[in-house]
């Protein structure tokens, strides 16, 4: 709407300057024109009096010069006459010009009127003149016409320029941009893979089906990127679990082995059996969930519970705090926290934050993971016992690519991911760390209570 409204205020200066100008050029023509057209008339006037001038001036002299040019005047309507001496006397100067002079002056009424004193040579020498008087009443009566109609031109076109810019520049072009701004807005704060917002068949349409076209592929390449860093975790957790399920393996083998045998009695071989089932169960829920986590999958957001995600993710990652002697401990409540969202998404957030939280402390330590729930948002808290973060660190933590762990041991793209994550579901992370003693990443979302 700014751009439009500037072009609207350009345009409508531009054309009020033009018919401004044109005005005042028509006005000041018509004066000019006025002007010359009373100097010629005078000059005509004064011409067809000048044998009457000649032979008063013989006769008589500059009194029956005076009574002849007022007898004249009888015979212009309109106009009025006096003889200007000419001759030098005590009382006024001689008079040496020889050219039409004109003048306009205010009259004792207030009106304004033109003298025109046009010369006259008698024998060769400048015997005086005749002063032309005519009142410009009328004049300026066509002046203020002229001037009222240019006034209502201008009024006239800077509506139409102001009705017709609106429509082709706010309803055209600005509110087209509002939406294109808007859309981009939205796929910056997340919200990718979005429809063409202008259908028109125009530039401002063909920019829209661009916007779109490159937040289809934004995402395509942001699941991508998410997919690699699910797969590098599952082989991290892989790596893990490859001692943790030697036991149940080596159950499963030694039970079977007793059945084989033939030395169980019924009794043994039924317990035996459900000893191998269990544990067959729990392998297969152990592959079951890294194969869950390892599969990549659409952005469809649902309704899910944060603590089934939470217990799940803990479950998941228990093996591999195990190994680096840390303890994950799960805190909440019964109370459902429900949103909208990708499960497998929040599981990865909350997998690089335990993960990060774990390497966190070498020398073990434990991890204390909080779901909770107000009105509006629910919140999930891991915290860790580890070295902490320095404040300059902090500000950073979230950029991509950026880590402080040592070569060939992290991408950085860990928590750049979780935060993006996040901010797709319209939440908040937040960090909050204590150097030497510990850290507490804070994962806020929107409650779908809160609508």
């Amino acid at each position: 709407m700014k751009l439009a409204a500037k072009l609207i205020l350009i345009f409508m200066l531009g054309v009020l300057g033009i018919v401004a100008l044109f005005s005042w050029q028509t006005i000041r023509r018509q004066q000019d024109h006025d002007q010359a057209r009373r100097a010629e008339h005078a000059d005509d006037v004064v011409g067809a009096i000048t044998p009457a001038i000649n032979n008063a001036f013989r006769d008589g002299g500059v009194v029956t010069i005076e009574e002849a040019v007022e007898f004249s005047a009888q015979y212009v309507p309109g106009r009025r006459l006096r003889w200007v001496n000419g001759i030098q006397t005590r009382e006024a100067p001689r008079l040496t010009t020889r050219k039409v002079s004109r003048i306009s002056v205010s009259d004792e009424d207030g009106g304004h009127v033109a003298h025109t004193f046009v010369p006259v040579v008698i024998d060769g020498s400048d015997a005086g003149g005749v002063e032309v008087t005519e009142s410009l009443v009328s004049h300026d009566s066509f002046i203020r016409g002229s001037l009222v109609a240019s006034l209502c031109s201008l009024l006239g076109v800077a509506m139409l320029s102001g009705l017709v810019i609106y429509f082709g520049g706010v309803q055209l072009v600005g509110k087209p941009l509002e939406k294109l701004i808007d859309q981009v807005h939205e796929i910056g704060d997340g919200k990718l893979s979005q429809p063409p917002v202008l259908t028109s068949n125009d530039e401002l349409g063909s920019l829209a089906m661009a916007i779109s076209q490159m937040s289809g592929r934004i995402e395509q390449q942001q699941n991508t990127i998410r997919h690699t860093d699910r797969l590098g975790t599952v082989g991290t957790l892989a790596a893990g679990m490859a001692h943790e399920m030697g036991t149940p393996l080596n159950v499963v083998a030694g039970r079977a082995n007793l059945i084989a045998s033939g030395k169980l009695s019924p009794e043994e071989v039924g317990q035996s059996a459900k000893t191998i089932k269990s544990e067959a169960e729990r392998m297969t829920m152990i592959i079951r969930q890294l194969l869950d986590f390892a599969r990549q999958s659409t952005s469809e957001h649902t309704t899910i519970d944060i603590k089934d995600v939470a217990r799940n993710t803990c479950e998941l990652m228990e093996t591999l705090a195990e190994k680096s002697s840390c303890k994950i401990s799960l805190q909440m409540d019964d109370a459902p926290c429900q949103i909208k969202g990708d499960a497998t998404q929040i599981q990865q957030v909350l997998t690089n934050l335990i993960t990060n939280a774990i390497q966190a402390m070498p020398d073990g330590g434990n991890i204390m993971v909080a779901v909770e729930r107000d009105q509006s948002q629910v919140c999930v808290q891991v915290t860790d016992e580890g070295v902490g973060i320095e404040p300059t660190e902090a500000k950073r933590v979230f950029e991509p690519f950026y880590t402080t762990k040592d070569v060939g041991q992290g991408t950085g793209l860990g928590l750049s991911i979780a935060y993006g994550i996040v901010k797709e579901h319209g939440g908040e992370i937040k960090i909050h760390s204590r150097p030497g003693q510990s850290t507490t990443f804070s994962v806020q979302l929107p409650s779908l209570a809160a609508g």
